[in-house]
């Protein structure tokens, strides 16, 4: 079986009110490399986000980074280009996963039906995520390009697709196969440390021991909490450790960093103050 190395690409960052203040989430990607019958494949696990500027004016929330200069940065720095990329497996199809798809004309991307039809017609609270634009660069691809899944599928040696219902009707995780063991891309089934490992002072500052042996889930739902409940259940029995899609702490490189829970909360500044120019931005 293939055995995978995965590198984090941090594309950008959200400034998010939160609290009467603002959180800070980041953006990743997931640059996944191994080789298939000879051939050298390069898949990307999720798209990312538009640019600023079109954020803000959608949404009306700041941040730095993201489009197109950033991801082709990220991957100009692991010594690729767009068109290197094979394959795009979309989580789901939220503005700050799946856009940027037309980077990338020539790679097949992969996503649930379920997601599809979710992009066309959301749940009503989550209109606002899903973009036309995402639409157009998806729908607009020929039928090679494009690969609906309808469920569990195992895609390629090493790498099984995970259909999870959750934060969004057609959400799916990819599961990687690595010389150190299976990684769960979990993207926003559980987007920090502190949804997997609620009663672990390491991953949350507020432990909560009255959810010993579950998990928090969040606030945007397609499904019902029981529902998000066994579909992480689901991914935890499928895998060694996961990698949350907005926590400050995940590892940048798999598997060469390998840990199920940061030592700490050290390095987590969703909380802290961006510098000024960023705030502005």
């Amino acid at each position: 079986m293939t055995q995978w190395t995965i590198t984090t690409l941090r594309i950008g960052e959200l400034y998010l009110p939160h609290g009467g203040g603002i959180m800070r989430d980041p953006v990743h990607v997931w640059l996944v490399r191994g080789e298939v019958d000879g051939r050298q494949r390069n898949l990307l696990v999720d798209s990312g986000m538009s640019d600023i500027p079109v954020i803000r004016q959608r949404l009306k929330v700041g941040g730095v980074g993201g489009g197109h200069t950033a991801l082709i940065a990220g991957l100009a720095a692991e010594g690729l280009t767009p068109d290197d990329i094979d394959t795009v497996i979309i989580t789901h199809l939220h503005f700050d996963h799946g856009e940027n798809l037309d980077l990338f004309p020539k790679a097949l991307v992969v996503v649930q039906r379920q997601e599809l039809f979710a992009l066309i017609d959301p749940v009503p609270t989550q209109r606002p995520y899903y973009w036309k634009s995402t639409a157009l660069h998806l729908v607009g691809r020929k039928p090679s390009e494009l690969r609906l899944l309808d469920g569990d599928h195992d895609y390629l040696p090493g790498i099984r697709i995970l259909s999870v219902p959750s934060h969004t009707e057609g959400m799916q995780v990819p599961i990687v196969t690595t010389a150190k063991g299976r990684v769960a891309l979990v993207s926003d089934l559980g987007d920090h440390y502190r949804y997997w490992f609620p009663t672990d002072p390491r991953a949350t500052p507020n432990p909560q021991r009255s959810l010993t042996g579950s998990f928090l889930t969040g606030n945007i739902r397609s499904e019902s909490e029981r529902d998000w409940q066994r579909a992480m259940h689901r991914v935890m029995d499928s895998t060694d450790i996961v990698i949350p899609a907005h926590d400050w702490r995940i590892p940048m490189r798999v598997p060469e960093q390998w840990f199920a829970i940061p030592d700490s909360m050290d390095g987590d500044i969703s909380h802290q103050p961006p510098e000024p120019e960023a705030a502005s931005a």
